[in-house]
């Protein structure tokens, strides 16, 4: 089995019971194949020993988990990467693992991996711009920030939204919910597909865009956006069919004009071809 239809396999289950670390791990050895998904899977499995005889020491679930943070940050050494940010290194979770530098979404679906096995009820979340972690514990929800390793009260959570939003984006607590499985699959390709994008990598940003699709057919921007990264890698019939089933089936779109354009000049490419 090639690593796509492995990961074709992993989301057809139940969100539920999607393997995350897994999955993550299988978005990274489609890049580059050398990556050995079962070793990486066994990594996560050594830290999280390694940090367990330290837990026995705690007192309560809050200590426990300040214990996990020291394991994670301290001796494991979890950082964010805040030098090299736009790395689609960073976005590779056998890389992360391997170097101990990432960015949000990457440190939290290890950071959440560790943790299942210790026993914590941990979750993603998706916050505006800057993945975090939720720890539910016996009287509260704690939530953390792997990239810049702490634990964030409310006030801190708001003073993150306004340097990710401003002051157009009002805090919501909804926004510190739990985030599906397949949604957080989604936002490592989509933060992939965005950095390949700006470096006119459009085959790789394709890649991305398929596996997005994978996982959300019903994505009507996405489709939109792979038709117009084939439209830029030069095929007009798979850009052609992508485009016009986003204008047959997409709500008011402002730009739907300039997209008709596009269809246009497509249909007008194909049939020249023809």
């Amino acid at each position: 089995m090639n690593t796509r239809a492995q990961f074709k396999a992993l989301i057809d289950r139940p969100d539920t019971d999607v393997p995350l670390a897994e999955a993550a791990l299988c978005i990274a050895a489609e890049t580059r194949p050398q990556v050995d998904v079962s070793l990486w899977m066994s990594t996560i499995e050594q830290i999280a020993d390694r940090i367990s005889p330290h837990l026995e020491l705690a007192a309560s679930p809050l200590e426990r988990l300040h214990l996990l943070n020291e394991g994670l940050f301290i001796r494991e050494g979890f950082v964010g990467n805040s030098e090299d940010y736009s790395n689609p290194e960073n976005s590779f979770l056998d890389s992360v693992l391997e170097s101990r530098k990432g960015i949000p979404i990457t440190l939290s679906i290890i950071y959440m991996e560790v943790a299942r096995r210790l026993g914590f009820n941990s979750f993603g979340i998706g916050f505006p711009g800057h993945f975090l972690v939720g720890v539910k514990l016996e009287q509260k929800t704690v939530v953390i920030d792997p990239f810049s390793q702490r634990i964030l009260e409310q006030s801190d959570c708001e003073k993150l939204l306004f340097k990710m939003a401003g002051q157009k984006v009002p805090f919501n607590p909804l926004m510190l919910s739990s985030t599906p499985t397949k949604e957080i699959l989604q936002r490592v390709l989509r933060n992939l597909k965005m950095i390949y994008v700006a470096k006119k990598e459009y085959e790789s940003a394709l890649s991305c865009s398929d596996r997005i699709l994978l996982l959300a057919d019903e994505d009507l921007s996405e489709l939109r956006d792979r038709g117009l990264l084939y439209r830029e890698l030069e095929c007009a019939g798979p850009a052609l069919k992508d485009l016009e089933q986003y204008i047959s089936l997409s709500p008011p779109d402002p730009n739907i004009d300039a997209l008709k354009k596009i269809v246009q000049e497509l249909r007008d490419r194909v049939q020249a071809i023809h």
